[in-house]
């Protein structure tokens, strides 16, 4: 007997709602319409749903995504690194307890107990109506210096799936991977687990229009912000799959209905709504932008930073600043506006030697920076800007560099902050290979400045 399977997904929505009326009602449709004909259909998000870019995301903890998502049966969602490393593990911890859909999450672990979280499950097992028993892992880009300082342990994919893969081999007929790990670590799974016969993957934001075959294991890819809708067919005959298929459902493509567009800006109002009516300090005058020199606003971002972490030195780019900041009462909608990313602050240590060889490297770029396009990473600007920084002189004339004005030493202990983004973005690989790097939580860059303005332009 032949049987197919339909399998539905989206990744890495990223919260551009723009096309979410569509796959909503693309999605329940589908749904409605492969079981009226008798067929099996099951719908899955591969995570990164939600990113606190967006008003309301940021506004309501990113449980407004939840209550859309609720808007679709889903049968399993896992997590991307938005959902995990965007959030305090207390947010995260309650984010899905609203959720009419389970949650799929094999390697990601409580620091504290060395248990996966209670809202999560590693995997679970669907049945279809004719006894076709398919298994759904769960696995999420294991980022060890966002996790690990949030209090969450996560683990690779090697450490985890062989043990579950022994687990499921003789419980189900088909085995599915929810992967937010990436396309290479997609490829290298397929390579490794010939027990796992469909990849839905996430992350890199890789399109696969036909999919991707690697040792009998088929690849799925659906881009980002929506684009796409992912559709994959699993022929099975006498519980043996004969046939592996997919292909994108371009969502420009689908009918735009009456009020599609109402709803979408209402999205993004109501976050401001909630945003503006949470006031933070009373700024005495208006503090400019401008990507291409140290500014006023700049230099009071890295008085922030140092403040709140109690560095004498700090590294900054004019380009994070979206706007000026204005005179008079500043709202978390204000901040949320002029620095939008997910950047968190990270302190960095290296001997002096390395220190130096880091700042003349980026006295090198620094022209070619100024007006340097930047995307991907977290990055919500469009040019890296002015790099400025706090606590060190830099004489390129006499090649020397100060701090307390005192030459910096090739033996001295250096420690300085700057954002996260430093150490992902492959400008400043000294960071990442040189330096002992530590992430502060919980707080974002536009939290640390709002602090620091609370503490400083108090509401009188």
């Amino acid at each position: 007997m032949t049987k197919k399977v339909h399998l539905y997904h989206i990744n890495d929505l990223h919260s551009h709602f723009e096309n979410w009326p569509k796959i909503r009602r693309y999605l329940n449709e589908k749904k409605k319409s492969h079981e009226s004909s008798g067929e099996d259909v099951f719908l899955f998000d591969i995570g990164d749903f939600l990113d606190r870019v967006h008003p309301w995301t940021e506004a309501t903890h990113g449980h407004a995504n939840i209550s859309l998502m609720n808007q679709v049966p889903y049968d399993a969602v896992t997590i991307g690194n938005n959902e995990g490393i965007g959030n305090s593990k207390h947010i995260l911890n309650n984010l899905y307890k609203d959720a009419k859909f389970p949650v799929v999450l094999a390697n990601l672990f409580d620091i504290e107990d060395k248990k996966i979280p209670d809202w999560v499950q590693p995997f679970i097992i669907k049945t279809t109506k004719d006894g076709i028993r398919i298994g759904i892992i769960g696995l999420t880009s294991p980022l060890y210096l966002s996790y690990v300082p949030n209090g969450w342990q996560p683990k690779e994919s090697y450490e985890v799936l062989p043990q579950l893969l022994n687990h499921l081999r003789t419980q189900t007929d088909v085995i599915i991977i929810l992967s937010h790990m990436g396309i290479i670590e997609d490829e290298h799974m397929a390579e490794m687990y010939e027990d796992v016969d469909v990849i839905i993957g996430a992350h890199t934001h890789h399109v696969l229009p036909a999919g991707r075959k690697i040792e009998g294991t088929l690849l799925t890819g659906g881009g980002k912000w929506g684009k796409y809708i992912g559709h994959t067919t699993i022929t099975l005959h006498d519980k043996a799959i004969s046939n592996l298929e997919t292909e994108l459902i371009e969502c420009e493509s689908l009918p735009l209905e009456p009020g599609d567009l109402e709803e979408v800006t209402s999205y993004w109002e109501k976050g401001i709504k909630i945003l503006e009516a949470e006031e933070i300090a009373d700024m005495p005058r208006t503090l400019r932008t401008d990507w291409e020199k140290q500014t006023d606003l700049v230099r009071l971002g890295l008085d922030a930073i140092c403040s709140y972490s109690e560095n004498e030195i700090g590294m900054l780019n004019s380009g994070l600043f979206l706007d000026d900041l204005e005179v008079g009462i500043v709202t978390k909608e204000t901040m949320h506006h002029i620095l939008p990313h997910p950047m968190r602050l990270i302190v960095c240590k290296m001997d002096g030697r390395t220190f130096k060889e880091l700042i003349w490297g980026m006295e090198a770029m620094r022209l070619e920076l100024r007006t340097r396009e930047v995307t991907g990473m977290g990055f919500r600007g469009r040019i890296f800007g002015e790099l400025v920084y706090k606590g060190i002189r830099v004489d390129n004339k006499k090649r020397i560099i100060y701090h307390k004005e005192m030459q910096v030493t090739d033996d001295q202990e250096i420690s300085f902050v700057t954002v996260d983004h430093y150490r992902y973005i492959s400008f400043f690989p000294l960071i990442e290979n040189k330096a002992d790097v530590s992430l502060l939580f919980p707080y974002f860059l536009r939290d640390v400045v709002s602090l620091y303005l609370e503490d400083h332009f108090p509401i009188s």
